[in-house]
């Protein structure tokens, strides 16, 4: 895939409304101008490319605060909630709002439940589930969290069963954590592996009704090229 094309279609998704995007699309929004803020955090120049670290910044509160409403939205299946949840979580680590980081600790602190024998309890063993407990013991450093997210985390045999961009998603989320330098070294080049998977898929059959989708993981390419991480 031509270098540029990142770029270019960088430059569709700055026309893209929020107000009319799906909460999924707006999920891939969020991650993929996560890793455009973290290339011109690192690299200045770019920000003729892509704008300064400002306007992404205003990008980034605009599209969190469509999320959170997509969060409290019961209409929407409980897993994908919860992966809005950790989205707000992630988006705070560069766009501090506590308004919005203290209502998604709020749903996850009504998520993650302890059972009448004191036990906590998760709500299945899935890649956001995993991202909720990864960034929950980052905000509260409870031990009990870090230690069901490295259960799950270790689970990811099988991708092409699961929704790939969900784990490339956690995996990344959980090795900002994990001291494990065994994983680490296999996640990193598994990591490129599976990625460059998905950027197959994307040459073979277009970006057509997927643009916030291929936005996401054409940056996630981008930072991986360029030796950046979130």
């Amino acid at each position: 895939m031509k270098n540029d094309f990142f770029h270019d279609l960088y430059m569709t998704i700055r026309d893209v409304r929020v107000r009319d995007c799906s909460a999924m699309s707006l999920s891939h929004l969020l991650h993929g101008y996560l890793s455009v803020y973290a290339l011109v955090r690192v690299s200045p120049v770019l920000e003729w490319e892509y704008g300064t670290l400002q306007e992404i910044h205003e990008r980034l509160r605009e599209i969190a605060k469509e999320l959170s409403k997509a969060m409290k939205d019961t209409s929407i299946e409980l897993d994908e909630r919860i992966g809005y949840v950790a989205d707000l979580m992630d988006a705070y680590q560069t766009y501090s709002d506590m308004d919005l980081l203290n209502e998604a600790l709020d749903m996850a602190y009504r998520i993650l439940t302890v059972d009448e024998k004191g036990e906590s309890v998760i709500p299945g063993r899935t890649p956001n589930v995993c991202r909720l407990l990864c960034n929950w013991y980052y905000f509260t450093g409870e031990e009990w969290c870090w230690e069901m997210a490295e259960g799950i985390a270790g689970d990811y045999d099988n991708l092409e069963q699961k929704q790939v961009w969900q784990w490339l998603r956690t995996e990344r989320c959980f090795k900002n954590l994990s001291e494990d330098t065994m994983f680490l070294e296999r996640w990193n080049k598994e990591e490129k592996e599976i990625l460059s998977n998905i950027i197959g898929s994307i040459e073979n059959t277009g970006i057509a009704g997927r643009e916030t989708f291929c936005f996401e993981i054409l940056g996630m390419w981008e930072l991986k090229g360029k030796g950046v991480e979130l």
